[in-house]
């Protein structure tokens, strides 16, 4: 019976914590005018630089379709550009432009360097306890 509370607590706060994760990215979010995915998506253009359609696809779990309307969108507001790699013609990058690197500046930027280290200490904690789960 204890071990049936235990999982019952770690799915409640596995909950909250995905319920809250989402409204923090909705208050970072607000002024951007921007959905959470498209913001999502700036931050891993940040991380790598570039992304073909098909990793974005992937990593969204959505179609090939819905992430190049993602990019299509973000592309007209002036924050991503496709480059084309010139071994094949065919295979498109998506990159940040000067202006989506501004908006995740400014995202970050709203929150207190003392309370980003804060997160980031606990983000590690929650990886590396993941880590040793699965």
């Amino acid at each position: 019976m204890e071990q049936q509370m235990d999982v019952r607590d770690v799915i409640n706060e596995m909950r909250a914590v995905q319920q809250q994760s989402k409204q923090f990215m909705e208050r970072l979010t607000e002024h951007a005018q921007l959905s959470s995915n498209h913001v999502m998506l700036l931050m891993d253009l940040k991380l790598n630089g570039s992304m073909r359609i098909t990793e974005i696809s992937e990593r969204f779990s959505i179609t090939a379709g819905a992430a190049t309307s993602m990019c299509d969108k973000l592309e007209q507001q002036q924050l991503v550009k496709r480059i084309r790699e010139h071994q094949d013609r065919r295979v498109v990058q998506v990159a940040l432009t000067e202006e989506g690197e501004k908006i995740i500046d400014l995202i970050f930027e709203s929150l207190p360097a003392e309370r980003l280290l804060e997160m980031l200490r606990i983000f590690k904690q929650i990886r590396n306890l993941m880590s040793t789960i699965i």
